[in-house]
């Protein structure tokens, strides 16, 4: 499909501080996945307290951080197996096509500053979306 003047098609590739060799690819949202997010922060889960009561929560801070970090997951390089880097031909640690639960089970593992990082960089990206924080950086047209 076309959208004319409406499609941001350029990805943004973050290279990390502590890994400048190591990049982690965010791709413009689309209709869907601001839907998904919308949808996501405001069907809450439900938990079972002490007292028996079920009460509604919203999502944390940090399910938040992962679910927008896997919706506009675009592809990484950081290898899987640290003996052999993507380029040599090794397997990246998230694949491009996986599901978002994949993609939020390998955040869960990840090093938080790592994790946070990423969101930050999606802050600077996207407009709207990452950690909210007066004056973001964008590299989205206006």
């Amino acid at each position: 499909m076309k959208f004319g003047s409406y499609a941001i098609f350029d990805e943004v590739v973050h290279s990390f501080e502590k890994e400048p060799n190591w990049f982690w690819k965010i791709k413009p949202p689309t209709s869907g996945d601001e839907l998904s997010i919308a949808k996501f922060m405001t069907i809450n889960r439900v938990e079972l307290g002490p007292d028996g009561v079920r009460r509604e929560l919203p999502p944390t801070y940090a399910e938040i951080c992962h679910r927008e970090i896997a919706l506009l997951f675009a592809g990484t390089n950081i290898p899987l197996d640290a003996e052999k880097s993507v380029e040599d031909g090794g397997e990246p640690v998230v694949k491009i096509g996986v599901t978002v639960e994949k993609i939020e089970a390998v955040l869960k593992q990840m090093p938080h500053p790592m994790v946070t990082e990423i969101w930050d960089a999606i802050a600077d990206a996207v407009p709207t979306w990452g950690p909210q924080r007066p004056n973001a950086k964008s590299s989205s047209p206006k």
